[in-house]
């Protein structure tokens, strides 16, 4: 495909994107002035366009970065969005050849807007599918570290005696009849076996390679650290195909987490090989089903913590260890008492120090290994620890 090809599959989202300026009638009118002019007459759009533009998707960077995310203004996010549309309309304009630098920077600049824009109702899905455009032009990966992540696990035994441990019931795809009445209305954690025998990820995600062949110039956040709570952990943005190659195939350095991530909803090619279980139906509000992927090497851990939401856990690679505790048993968990961590616990359930936290000896821990094909469901408010004992990938289903 020529660039110039490229660039009129691009336009052709131009008027819809016009139409959407009215989302953002808060915007300041130097600004408005910049994505008007070049959406109006995408033809003169240069150098020094480009520039601008720039300068429109850097000052809102700098706007949505300022005070807390969760109250930053949507006509920000969705100016992010639209100046990201120019931008990348600029960019293939102006290029001379399509070639891999190309395709990388325009995956940057999609991704960029897809983690700091928001959809816009005129065209919720602006941004993913301009980077369909681009996805036929991913050159195959070198693949010969080409590893089956299935065979990177490990024969996993474990003495929980000492530990005073309680196994988690596993069901055989319950009817949703006998899943509702006997765990979601009792608020009771089970695992279900033969549920996702027919997706397509169980197969296709045993291999990094997929990822990569897929999705590898994308750019995610990598959480890096060995906890969320642990004073040295951080974040950082790079590409999957850097994440599997320095984080999965790697076990130098710090430990690298792609945790709770919307991948889905940033490449939805991959959602094509999962399917949102029917026992997800059982919801009180109208609102969509959050999918979450969680993606990472053996090793990695999610403090003991609890969520608002019901949690429908899914093992697609891999195997997990989890601890599970009611939350009768707050009292004897320890929560952190500032308000950021207040729904995680100091206790870490594999090796509780009793000296430090004497009243952990009164609770009960529900503990399982959760292997491929089963999901395990876990209440709201439900406390839960989860290691990874192998390079693991895992989907998330909450709803209310």
């Amino acid at each position: 495909m020529l660039h110039n090809e490229i660039e009129e599959n691009i336009a052709k989202f131009t008027s819809a994107v016009l139409a959407s300026l009215a989302e953002i009638m808060e915007l300041n009118s130097a600004c408005k002035a910049i994505l008007c002019e070049y959406l109006n007459n995408p033809k003169s759009i240069d150098e020094c366009a480009e520039v601008k533009i720039q300068a429109v998707i850097d000052y809102m960077y700098e706007q949505v970065n300022i005070g807390n995310w969760k109250e930053v203004k949507l006509f920000l996010r969705k100016t992010i969005t639209i100046a990201t549309f120019l931008r990348l309309l600029s960019h293939a304009k102006l290029a001379q050849s399509v070639n891999d630098d190309f395709i990388k920077e325009s995956f940057k600049i999609i991704d960029f807007g897809i983690l700091f824009g928001c959809p816009l109702d005129e065209e919720p899905s602006l941004l993913q599918k301009c980077a369909s455009i681009f996805n036929n032009l991913i050159e195959e990966e070198d693949t010969s570290k080409k590893v089956n992540m299935q065979n990177n696990l490990e024969e996993v035994n474990f003495d929980l005696s000492h530990l005073n441990t309680q196994p988690i019931e596993i069901v055989d795809c319950p009817s949703m009849e006998h899943f509702y009445r006997n765990y979601i209305l009792r608020e009771q954690p089970i695992i279900l076996s033969n549920g996702i025998n027919h997706w397509p990820a169980l197969n296709k995600w045993k291999d990094p390679e997929y990822f990569k062949k897929l999705a590898g110039p994308r750019t995610v956040p990598v959480e890096l650290g060995k906890v969320y709570t642990d004073s040295d952990w951080t974040q950082k943005l790079m590409t999957i195909g850097e994440f599997i190659d320095n984080y999965i195939y790697q076990s130098n350095g710090p430990t690298g987490y792609l945790a709770q991530y919307q991948l889905f909803d940033q490449i939805p090619e991959l959602k094509k090989d999962i399917v949102v279980p029917e026992y997800c139906c059982f919801s009180e509000t109208d609102e969509p089903v959050d999918i979450m992927a969680w993606f990472g090497p053996k090793g990695t851990v999610s403090a003991l913590h609890h969520d608002p939401k019901k949690n429908l856990l899914t093992q697609v690679v891999g195997t997990k260890q989890l601890f599970l505790f009611s939350p009768n048993d707050t009292p004897y968990l320890y929560p952190h008492s500032h308000e950021l961590l207040n729904n995680t616990a100091q206790v870490d359930p594999r090796e509780p120090d009793l000296e430090k936290f004497p009243n952990y000896k009164e609770a009960t821990a529900y503990h399982c290994i959760l292997s491929p094909g089963q999901m395990l469901y876990i209440p709201p408010k439900w406390w839960h620890f989860v290691e990874s004992l192998s390079i693991s990938f895992s989907v998330s289903f909450w709803w209310d």
